[in-house]
C-alpha cells in the first residue's frame, strides 16, 4: 500500500528557502517558550501567554507555508475526506459496545482478584 506523492522539482533556492522558513518557525516557536521564562519576573503570566501562543502561531503559519508544510496541509485535507468516508456506529451500537466491553473488564478483573486470592492463600499456607 504505497501512495505516490506528487513533488514538484524543486530547485536548490526553493529547498533553501523552506529549510530557512522550517528553522524560522522553530525560532519563533522555542524562542516564544524560552522568553516566557526569561521574562517571568517583569511581565504577567498574560503576557507571556499570550507571547507564547503569537510565537507558535506564526511559527506555525511561517512552517506551513513551506513546502513540507504544504505537503502536510494536503495530507490534511486527504486525512478529513477520508473521515467522511467512514461509516460510523450508531449511538445504540456505541453503547452496547461500550456495556460489553465494561462487562468483559469486570469479568477479568474478578477472575484475576480470585486468582490473587488463590495464590496469596497458598503462599501463606506454604510459609506457615
Amino acid at each position: 500500500m504505497s501512495a505516490k506523492v506528487d513533488v514538484p522539482n524543486e530547485s536548490d533556492s526553493s529547498k533553501s528557502l523552506d529549510i530557512v522558513k522550517l528553522v524560522v518557525a522553530g525560532v519563533l516557536a522555542i524562542g516564544s517558550a524560552v522568553a516566557f521564562y526569561w521574562f517571568a519576573d517583569q511581565w504577567p503570566t498574560w503576557a507571556r501567554v499570550l507571547m507564547v501562543l503569537a510565537g507558535v502561531g506564526i511559527g506555525a503559519a511561517v512552517g506551513l507555508s513551506s513546502g513540507p508544510g504544504i505537503l502536510f496541509r494536503k495530507f490534511l485535507r486527504d486525512a478529513q475526506i477520508e473521515v467522511r468516508k467512514v461509516v460510523w456506529p450508531t449511538r445504540q451500537e456505541t453503547w452496547q459496545t461500550t456495556l460489553i466491553v465494561a462487562v468483559a473488564v469486570l469479568i477479568i478483573g474478578i477472575m484475576i482478584w480470585v486468582i490473587d486470592v488463590i495464590l496469596s492463600w497458598a503462599v501463606r499456607l506454604m510459609m506457615g
